[in-house]
């Protein structure tokens, strides 16, 4: 007999109909092609049998069915699946090829998600490459300041359509803030709200760089913008990263063979070496683009988090005549799911990136860009950074004070000025061969595979794991680097 029972879901705890999660069930396992066309169906009352339900539900199922036209009743005979329906054919989706070219190499894995447990079911520890805590967003008042905005007097307009460009209160507050905290001379016509910094980093390259441009990334990079120019149709010319950032002679020695559209870089602190880009380097670099008339994209995605001094100010800062796209966003300020993140740039640079924002995405969340401005005016953005460089400062120092303790004979690592992550060198052992081990004694660490390779090297990310998680996460470590040994 055909196992309906087995096949038929129904979940009482659903917030969804029974007789519609009976009709989805029918649905899906008939296009699925594992029950048939023409193949004939229990009537009501044997089906609520077999799947203890009120007969009534399950007629109310099929009404819906057939109503849709996937079952048809047949005088005396009985209820069949509609004979009409198409058959399908399915291919596994491992077996289908991806298009090249125009996605990130499956080497990169950029769909990789960090697992919860693994199969013996045992939780994992996650050690991200970088991320603000999210237990220290002030979510609470996130939400309050939400719920007052919508019941304000101007509250439901933010939920209707609006400009392309982002809420202009909020365009207008960051214009000022940005020229308060990082001396930049700008209008909210200079402006762009976006959903993150990735989002700003793709416009940026789809707006200003066409089909073939070379643009210069470093030798370690920030993969996702290097998917976004090669997603562009752009051409990767790498130039060596060391303690000082981005190498500008070896820029420079490029720029006197080849002619560059772009050049991106992460100047506090580098993606992910963690390294500042010095004062001198940032001056070579602006007199280089005005000598080789290229654009300099500037991801500036922890500005805010420097621990031994104050930061030092963008080149966005500096009179660039439009060679500057500055990026920056909350979403590392507040929480990773707070998907607001802005670009500051010409005009006619805005503009057009705007243009390119509207055919991917009508719009921002208005209501949460108007609490950013909200928390710029009263003060709670400063109150937030001023707690969590605190706190991460701690956290940074305990790592560090824990690696040299317990981890010296097999990492070594520079004290990183700010930012959120340690770059992590092994000295003894390949990092590649490691993340079984790691897997095994409950650790889930953000190892890039061509990072691994190329510098034995990962990112370990401090700021989202208190001290004790620290403690646990090292002594994990440290156990599995001996079970490789052993």
């Amino acid at each position: 007999m055909f196992p309906w029972k087995s096949i038929i879901a129904v979940n009482t705890n659903l917030n969804r109909a029974l007789y519609l999660q009976i009709s989805d069930s029918f649905i899906k396992e008939i296009s699925a092609g594992r029950i048939q066309r023409s193949q004939k169906i229990p009537g009501s009352r044997k089906m609520a049998e077999l799947l203890g339900l009120n007969r009534k539900t399950v007629i109310q199922a099929y009404e819906e069915l057939s109503a849709q036209g996937w079952i048809q009743s047949i005088s005396s005979s009985g209820t069949y699946i509609s004979s009409d329906l198409p058959v399908s054919r399915y291919t596994s989706i491992e077996t289908t090829e991806l298009p090249s070219g125009k996605l990130p190499s499956p080497e990169s894995n950029p769909f990789e998600y960090i697992p919860a447990s693994i199969p013996n079911g045992k939780k994992l520890i996650i050690v991200d490459g970088g991320s603000p805590d999210h237990r220290l967003a002030p979510m609470d008042w996130v939400y309050r300041e939400s719920r007052s905005i919508i019941n304000s007097s101007y509250g439901k307009q933010l939920l209707t359509y609006s400009g392309v460009h982002g809420d202009d209160k909020l365009r207008d507050t960051l214009a000022q803030y940005l020229s308060e905290t990082r001396g930049m001379n700008l209008n909210i016509t200079n402006l762009l709200i976006t959903r993150g910094s990735q989002m700003g980093i793709f416009l940026a390259a789809q707006a200003l760089t066409n089909q073939g441009d070379k643009v210069v990334v470093g030798s370690s990079s920030y993969d996702a913008a290097d998917w976004a120019f090669e997603y562009a149709g752009c051409q990767l010319k790498r130039v060596p990263v060391d303690q000082g950032g981005l190498n500008t002679s070896a820029l420079a020695e490029l720029c006197s063979r080849e002619s560059i559209k772009m050049v991106y870089i992460t100047p506090h602190h580098h993606f992910p070496t963690t390294v500042t880009l010095s004062n001198i380097r940032r001056i070579e670099l602006m007199e280089l683009s005005m000598k080789h008339d290229f654009i300099v994209v500037e991801d500036d995605y922890d500005y805010d988090f420097h621990y031994k001094s104050a930061p030092i100010l963008p080149l966005a800062s500096l009179d660039h005549g439009g060679r500057i796209i500055y990026v920056g966003s909350f979403s590392k300020v507040f929480a990773p799911n707070v998907r607001v993140g802005y670009v500051a740039a010409s005009n006619w640079q805005i503009d057009r990136m705007a243009r390119i924002r509207r055919i991917i995405d009508r719009q921002g969340d208005q209501i949460m860009e108007r609490v950013m401005a909200e928390a710029i005016i009263n003060g709670e953005l400063s109150r937030h950074l001023k707690k969590s460089i605190r706190i991460y400062k701690q956290r940074r120092d305990h790592l560090v004070e824990l690696l040299n303790k317990d981890l010296a004979n097999h990492v070594e690592f520079d004290i990183p000025e700010g930012g959120m992550a340690v770059w992590l060198r092994f000295k003894n052992c390949q990092l590649t061969d490691l993340r079984d081990y790691f897997t095994s004694t409950g650790l889930s660490l953000d190892i890039d595979k061509y990072l691994a390779r190329q510098f034995n090297a990962f990112r370990f990310g401090f700021t989202s794991l208190e001290e004790e998680e620290q403690n646990k996460v090292v002594d994990l470590m440290t156990k599995a680097i001996e079970l490789s040994a052993s």
